[in-house]
């Protein structure tokens, strides 16, 4: 029976048959998970085989980073909606999804690079190298990203907000790092430069919760400038969107040339500013017409004096 067991359990392998094993065994350790999973032995010859278990392998990945891709979206999408209802600032929510979408995702194709057997170490050395190359040709794009770092710490405006900047006003659409997305009042998209941005002045219009409205009526000279000022200013007491308090004001401002200037002074709400100047401006022109104060056109008067009193002298001898 000793016999028996020493020949089935105890007996030697051939050397050549461990070393393969071995072999084997440290070859397989060697390869990623995903090299593992495609380590396919069809019989093909040797580079062929490669190719094929190479092929599949990129396939793969592509697959795994087009799905976590989708993942990491609705993931994100659900954190900025949360961030939203939690009345988080919108230029803030804004940024951190952009932040988190793209970092999680150029994480995530390093990842799946380095799961091909790919040293990614020599890719980060040469992503750095080339933006160190990019950064220091292009030293505008890097004064554009800081003004993108001081636009979101500083704040000076955020979504949805009516500034004018650098020539051009508009509603605040988007804030990336580089270029601050404006929507003109005729619908244009106006991509405006944080560098330059942040360099210049930023009127906010929507900063405060009431806006000041502004007009100028010309009267006649030879009108009653106090009429005239009680009119206009029972317009814009009696408009829906004028504020009581601070109260309207309707004053004779200027003697200019040709017309008398009364200026009315009312405030509302930021979102009624350009229907109320609007209203007030054809209610006050049609409201000055009905009561009979004349409006005049712009004019010059000119007086020859001393040719008139030479002329009167000859019509007289």
């Amino acid at each position: 029976m000793f016999n028996i067991f020493k020949l089935l359990f105890l007996t030697d392998t051939p050397a050549d048959a461990t070393d393969t094993t071995t072999a084997s065994s440290d070859a397989t350790a060697n390869l990623s998970p995903i090299e593992r999973i495609f380590n396919f032995d069809f019989g093909w010859p040797s580079q062929l085989q490669y190719l094929f278990n190479k092929a599949c392998e990129v396939v793969a990945a592509i697959i795994i980073f087009v799905i976590l891709c989708k993942i990491v979206n609705i993931i994100t999408r659900i954190i900025r909606k949360r961030m939203l209802k939690k009345g988080a600032d919108k230029t803030i929510t804004s940024v951190v999804y952009t932040l988190l979408n793209k970092g999680i995702k150029i994480i995530l194709l390093f990842m799946l690079i380095g799961t091909l057997g790919v040293d990614t170490s020599s890719i980060i050395g040469l992503f750095t190298a080339t933006g160190l190359g990019i950064g220091l040709a292009l030293q505008g794009a890097l004064s554009n990203f800081a003004g993108g770092i001081l636009i979101i710490i500083i704040r000076p405006f955020k979504l949805d907000d009516y500034i004018e900047c650098q020539g051009v006003s508009g509603t605040v659409e988007e804030i990336h790092i580089f270029y601050t997305h404006l929507r003109t009042p005729d619908n244009k998209v106006v991509y405006v430069p944080n560098g330059a941005l942040i360099a210049g002045n930023v009127i906010n219009y929507s900063a405060k919760e009431i806006r000041r409205v502004d007009i100028n009526f010309n009267i006649d000279y030879q009108e009653n400038f106090i009429k005239a000022e009680n009119i206009i200013k029972e317009i814009a007491i009696a408009h829906s969107s004028v504020l009581k308090d601070p109260e309207v004001f309707a004053r004779v401002t200027e003697l200019s040339n040709s017309a008398v200037v009364v200026t009315l002074r009312c405030w509302v709400k930021g979102d009624d500013y350009w229907g109320t100047r609007f209203d007030l401006i054809e209610q006050g022109f049609m409201a000055l017409q009905t009561n009979g104060v004349k409006i005049p056109f712009n004019q010059l008067e000119i007086s020859y004096r001393q040719a008139l009193d030479e002329k009167n002298k000859e019509e007289h001898k």
